[in-house]
């Protein structure tokens, strides 16, 4: 979906299929998930954390962008651009991606426990919107992402995506894999 605009002809290959999913799913959105789930389970408790310290500039910029995301994908949708609305959805992840490497939570644990709480939880929110606007591409994989989230199952449409965030002391069990990487075939590795 991501690779054609719709209605128009398209070039489908599995080997570039597997490379979005390895790319796009696995290693972006799949590792975002799992390291920031995996750092909230061993140091919050195992908990979404509840004690979120005033956002700065950085935390407001990235949250803002998740909120505008609906409206983006929203307009794509309307006129079928779903390869349009696949990218902005990889492109939120990317920003993510980008704010927790240069947010550092791993080293914030050491020196600043409260501002790794705070950026965490800007990282479960903004998973929570990527998720719920996955839905109508990968809905079992999205599904499986708010699972662990414990986003209740009745709040997972567009509609809650401003009303209802991850709720700070929730629960969460031990983080499991969504993206697993798929190994491309011998025959698709050698060139033409």
């Amino acid at each position: 979906m991501a690779e054609v605009s719709f209605g128009s002809d398209g070039d489908f290959s599995h080997k570039s299929m597997i490379q979005k999913v390895n790319n796009n799913l696995a290693n972006e959105l799949g590792n975002l998930c799992q390291r920031t789930l995996s750092m909230v389970f061993k140091n919050c408790n195992k908990a979404i954390p509840s004690e979120i310290g005033p956002y700065t500039e950085e935390d407001k910029a990235l949250l803002a962008e998740a909120a505008s995301l609906r409206e983006t994908t929203s307009e794509y949708m309307s006129v079928q651009a779903i390869h349009k609305y696949t990218q902005a959805v990889v492109n939120m992840v990317r920003d993510a991606n980008k704010y927790i490497d240069e947010q550092a939570p791993w080293v914030l644990r050491k020196t600043d426990p409260a501002r790794m709480a705070t950026v965490l939880y800007v990282i479960l929110e903004v998973v929570r919107h990527v998720a719920i606007l996955y839905q109508p591409i990968i809905p079992e994989s999205a599904n499986k992402i708010l699972d662990q989230l414990q986003v209740p199952v009745f709040e997972r449409t567009f509609a809650h995506l401003e009303t209802s965030p991850v709720q700070p002391g929730a629960s969460i069990a031990k983080p499991e894999g969504v993206f697993p990487r798929i190994e491309m075939p011998e025959e698709m590795l050698v060139e033409a």
